[in-house]
Order: C-alpha cells, then structure tokens, then sequence
C-alpha cells in the first residue's frame, strides 16, 4: 500500500528527531531529512488504495494524498525558515507524530479507531509549547516560569476538553442501544460536543484565551502546529459526521445547531477585530487564524453535503495560507528585530518581496468573485447560516482587508530607527580583500602625526657617567660575545640559500621510489593550484555571499509558501476535484435513515438543507462527494434504492425516501 512508506518515515522520523534532540545539528538534519522524504512518499499516495491490518481497514483518498502532501511541504518549508530565523525546538518530530496520526484518521473506515487517531494526533501539540522553553530566556526567571506552567497547563485543558468530545461523539456515532429509542437528545449532546472540540482547538470565541496565549509564547513557527495543522484535521473528520450523522431534526438538535452558529459567527467578527487591536505580529497571525476558524463551525452547522465539500477546499487553502503567514510573521520581526508595529515602520520600503508575499496571502484568503475560495467562502455562508446573516460574509472580508492592509500601512510609513538601521532585502556581493602596497619610508615617515615627529627629533640629551674599568671591561667582553652571535646567525641564511647538491642518480630499480615520491607530492600540488584557481575563489565568495543575503533568501522561501498557497485557493494541484473526493469515513459512516415528517411529534426529518418541489434532485445512484464505489449494485428506481456511500448518499437516500408514499399510491 502507498501509505505504508509515509507512516514509517513519520514514525522513524519522530523518534529520531526526538532522540536527537540533545544535539542541535543533528537534530536540525534529521528533522530536514525526514520532512522532505515524508513530502515525497505523501506525493506518491495512490488514490483507492487499501490495506488491512489486523481488524482495522485503511482506504486512502485523493484528498487525504493532497492533505499530507500540502502539510508536509508547509511543515519542511518553515523548517528551513528556522535555520535561519530559529530553530524551532520539537517542531519537526511533533509535526512528523501529526502527519502520521492524520494519514490514519484520513484513511482508516472504522470509526472508533478514527476517533483514536485523531486524539493521539492532536497530543504532540504539546510538545512544541514545553519544548519552547528556551525562546522566553535562557534562565527564566520567577515570572517567566509561571507563564510557562500556565501555557502548558492550558494546553492541557484543551487536550482534555478535544478527547472528551471525541469520545462523546463517538459514542453516538457508533450508535449504541440507548440511541435507539428514536430519541433525538443524545444526538444533540453528541453533536455540540464535537462541535465545542473543534471550536476549542481551533480557538475561536469564547475559547480564544488558549490560542492566545500560545501565541504570546514565543513559539513563532511552532505556532503553525496546535493552531493550523492539527486543527484542520479535526475539523476534516468532524465533516464527515455532520453530513451523514446529525441530519436528523429535533428541538435539542435545533439548538445545539443554533449555539454552533452563534459561535461561528462571534468568533468571524470578534477574530478580525482582535487582529486590528492588537500591536504584537504573533497575536495579529493568531486572531487571524481564530477568525478563519469560523468558516469551519459554519460547515459543521450546515449539516450538508455540498458544505463539507467546500469546507475540505477551505481547510487545504487554510493550512497553506495560514503557514504562509506564520512564517512572514517570524521573518519580518527576525529581519527587523522587533514584532510590535511602533518599531516597523517603514518596513515594506526595506523588503518590498515580504509586501509582495502578505499581498499573495491575501489574495490566497479570500480570492475575488468566481474563484474556488471565494465560491467556497460564499457556499459556507450560505448553507450554515440564515438568510438574514449572509451579509456577515461580506462583513467578515472587510474586516480581514482591514486588519490586512493595516500592516501594509504601517510599512508605507517613514522609516524608523530600527528599521533603517536593518540590512534589508538588496542583494550584496562580497568585496575581495586586496593587499594593500608598502609605503616607502619616506611617505611612512611623512604619515605619523606631527607631534609624534616633533618628540622624536627634540628629545633632551642627558649626560652618562663614566664607567670604571672593570665597567668598561665587562661591557667589551659582552659586546665581544654580541658581535660572534650576530656573526653566525647572519651567516645561517648564506648556508640556507646555498642549493643542496643533486641527489645521484638512481641505480637499478630505485627510479619506481623516485616516481613514487612525486606522485605522493600530487595531491598537495594539485590542492595548492586549486586553492589557487579563480574557481575556488568564486566558490568562496558565494558561501559568503549566500550569509550576506539571508534576508532575501527568507522573503523568497516566504513567497514561495504564499504562491503555493494562491495556486491551491483558485482550484491548482486538483484541490477543488480532491475537495469533492473526501476521505474514508465519508463512505464508511452510513446516513441516518430519513423518515418522512408525519406530525409535530416526529423525531426524524428531512435534512434542513433539503429542497423541496421542482428544485429537489433527482436521487443518485452514486456519492458525487465521496468519490467512491457503491457498496453495492446500483439500480433504477423502480427495482429500489441503490445502497451509495458519502454525503450526498445521504440526500439522496433522503430524497427517495420521501418519495415512497407516492410510488405506493401510484401502485
């Protein structure tokens, strides 16, 4: 199976990393290593490709292949960031954990073992928040070591409260006995359960403090795992039981639906407008992430099929875009040493490519009218809330241009101290270092200072006295010794200089030891003409030029990130066919039944986003959202209802159903 090599290098690459952790540059290399060959075996994952293993089938997806793979090239991209901007500690082998935790989530079709995963793939979040100890000091203080229990213990909480929620959904997704009086309550509770795991994972309003303070951590690029990646694996498997689980109607349910909107739509405007208070650049990327978080509890709201088919575009967009400006976040307060906006103005004039990538981040958000994200953003909008709250989307965008085009603002300002002050983005080359020639003696002379000439030629005579004879004779016997010391080492150089006469002439054999020794002389001639060659001179002057240019070299890789993000958002790499594909658990997880409204008192229903008269569709034999086989024959309607899989089976299911009564009577 295609997945087999991506979990072991996930595993491997975990483990090693954490091991290597003592030691920063091996563990700097086996985190680049690793990320990069789990990128590539993620690029390999073939679409419908299963395994058994034991009791648990897995079953991988197209979307689950595109998932990892834009995962792990954001995770190995921002990496690469950190060494240069810094290190982060514990990301590489918490994000490997992540990944591999995910591709079991993405591709397993039992429900409980996808329950497991998905919990034990939000765990290493933690990791990277106690693991970052040293980006607050080096020896934290009282103060500081409090903040740090408070962070990790708040991370904690929001473990719990995430495996506490996927338990209870779980409960009711596997549909025990006690779910089967026709009972609507335990749905209810199971569904705002999910719901409030998504919603505390993700931070958004009222449960913002956690991400908050994460981002007031010093984390930086650690910031892209418990508040991007892990979240939006969450919330992919959370679609699949919102289309397919909790379509049914009921007063509890009716009101577990409405809080999850209300939730959803807090947390759209209270997000942005955090962003535009806060100063600090972590906590702007922060509040803008809280903000898109929204989008997701609007899918998990609608309860529909076609929801969760723009949400799963949304959620690719989501991590790429959002990665993208974690790691602009880190690289402009790296380049500039600073993140508050008091101290960055002007910064666009001295990094115009970091302007450039904010705008492509932008534009990878929230997209125009007719792009996939934009349709995507406007299709969730739509089908999670009423028709009097659509306007809050157009809201929503004003808000995020806002936020956003305040730090383009601050850039267009006149420079600060500390900005102009900062090597910016323009290219340097080294200069090579000459020798400078000697000064003869006389220009020497001429040089010194004028005071140094003076005290040397107006230096006051002052008598000697006159020694006695034994003086006198003690001083010619030291002079005497003086002079037949400097006569001999004067002489060395004469007897140096002299050539050493020839060697004689070999005889017999002795000539191989002659070719032997000037072949063992090779290596060091041929070493001494390459230091000497113009190439090795400009291969030097490249390594220096490559540590002068580290600014540009950052802003590039950060476009990079953006552009793969934009390329995504307008429907590149097949995100919008692998968007309608989903994962396993779409076909696994069978559709409640639908039973047709018969009195006030019925629990079940049609779904609420069910159309009705000339505008129902007709029922599908197959999931058009899915993208999987039936799990059995497909026929007419008139020999029965098909058995189809995913979340559009549900409709459709939902729809013939309803059509039941009619076809009785007709008969």
């Amino acid at each position: 199976m295609s997945l087999i090599p991506f979990l072991a290098i996930c595993a491997a690459g975990s483990v090693l990393g954490l091991l290597a952790l003592p030691t920063r540059r091996l563990a700097r290399l086996v985190g680049v290593v690793a990320l990069a060959a789990a990128f590539v075996a993620a690029l390999t994952i073939k679409p419908a490709d299963s395994l058994a293993v034991g009791q648990v089938q897995l079953a991988t997806s197209w979307y689950a292949g595109l998932f990892l793979s834009a995962a792990t090239a954001c995770c190995l991209m921002l990496c690469i960031l950190g060494l240069v901007v810094g290190w982060p500690v514990r990301l590489a082998p918490a994000a490997l954990a992540t990944f591999g935790g995910l591709a079991v989530a993405f591709s397993a079709t039992d429900p409980a073992v996808v329950f497991a995963a998905i919990g034990a793939s939000a765990a290493p979040g933690i990791l990277v928040v106690i693991g970052s100890r040293a980006a607050e000091s080096d020896a934290p203080d009282a103060a500081v070591e409090t903040r740090l229990l408070d962070v990790s213990l708040s991370e904690l909480r929001t473990l719990g409260l995430i495996a506490a929620g996927s338990l209870i959904a779980a409960a009711a997704v596997l549909r025990p006995s006690w779910t089967e009086s026709g009972s609507t309550t335990v749905f209810a509770v199971a569904y705002l359960a999910l719901g409030v795991a998504v919603a505390v994972r993700y931070g958004a309003v009222p449960f913002h403090v956690p991400a908050s303070r994460l981002s007031k951590r010093g984390t930086k690029l650690g910031l892209a795992l418990p508040l991007v990646w892990i979240p939006s694996g969450l919330g992919v498997v959370a679609l699949s039981w919102s289309a397919s689980v909790f379509q049914m109607q009921g007063d509890w349910l009716d009101v577990a639906v409405a809080s999850l909107q209300v939730v959803a739509v807090v947390t759209l405007i209270l997000g942005a407008v955090g962003a535009l208070l806060h100063d600090e650049l972590e906590e702007i990327a922060t509040y803008s992430i809280i903000q898109d978080a929204g989008f997701v509890l609007l899918a998990l709201a609608a309860r529909d099929g076609d929801a969760s088919g723009s949400a799963r575009l949304w959620l690719i967009v989501f991590i790429t875009a959002k990665s993208a400006l974690v790691g602009w976040v880190a690289v402009l307060s790296w380049t500039f040493g600073s993140s508050r906006l008091q101290d960055l103005r002007g910064w666009l004039r001295r990094a115009p490519i970091l302007g450039v990538a904010l705008v492509v981040i932008v534009v990878a958000t929230l997209g125009w009218p007719g792009s996939a994200i934009y349709e995507a953003r406007a299709t969730l909008v739509d089908l999670g809330l009423p028709s009097e709250l659509h306007f809050l989307g157009f809201v929503a965008i004003l808000l995020a241009i806002a936020y956003y085009g305040r730090l383009l603002a601050v850039g267009l300002l006149p420079t600060s101290v500390r900005v102009g002050s900062a090597p910016g983005e323009r290219p340097r080359w080294p200069v090579p270092m000459t020798a400078a020639p000697a000064a003869p003696a006389a220009v020497a002379e001429a040089a010194k200072p004028a005071r140094t000439r003076a005290a040397a030629t107006s230096r006051p005579t002052v008598a000697r006295p006159i020694p006695t004879e034994e003086q006198a004779a003690a001083a010619f016997g030291l002079a005497a010794a003086r002079a037949r010391r400097t006569t001999r080492v004067s002489a060395a150089p004469a007897r140096l200089a002299t050539p050493p006469p020839p060697p004689p002439a070999p005889a017999g054999g002795s000539h191989l030891r002659v070719v032997a020794g000037k072949l063992a002389r090779l290596p060091a001639r041929l070493l001494g003409a390459a230091k000497r060659s113009p190439l090795t001179a400009f291969a030097r002057q490249t390594r220096v030029a490559w540590r002068l240019n580290r600014t540009l070299e950052t802003s590039l890789l950060v476009l990079a990130i953006a552009a793969v993000a934009v390329a995504i958002a307008f429907g590149g790499f097949g995100s919008s066919g692998a968007a309608g594909s989903g994962i396993s658990l779409d076909a696994a997880v069978a559709p409640m039944p639908q039973l047709p409204n018969t009195g006030s008192d019925q629990p079940y229903g049609p779904s609420p986003t069910q159309r009705t008269g000339a505008d129902s569709p007709a029922p599908s034999p197959t999931s058009s959202s899915s993208g999987s086989a039936s799990s059995g024959p497909s026929g007419s309607a008139s020999s029965g209802p098909s058995e189809s899989s995913g979340p559009s089976a549900s409709s459709s299911a939902s729809a013939s159903s309803s059509q039941l009564p009619s076809q009785i009577t007709g008969d």
